[in-house]
């Protein structure tokens, strides 16, 4: 094998070697998005729910003048 065959399969080899890494980084971030809940969400849900249906009437303030 003469030295351009050899410089091309190590490229090649390289450029594979980078996809796996990138699959497998890919992969793993998607599985700890999938574990850990979104921040915003999270943050929803952890606000007091109040009843939507029950509204407090406006209290009647009567001027002193």
């Amino acid at each position: 094998m003469d030295s351009a065959s050899i410089l091309v399969l190590l490229l090649c080899a390289g450029v594979v070697g980078l996809l796996i890494w990138f699959e497998i980084n890919s992969q793993r971030n998607e599985a700890s998005r999938q574990q850990k809940p979104d921040t915003v969400q999270s943050w929803l849900q952890a606000l007091p729910r109040e009843n939507p249906t029950k509204v407090d009437p406006p209290a009647d303030k009567k001027k002193v003048a």
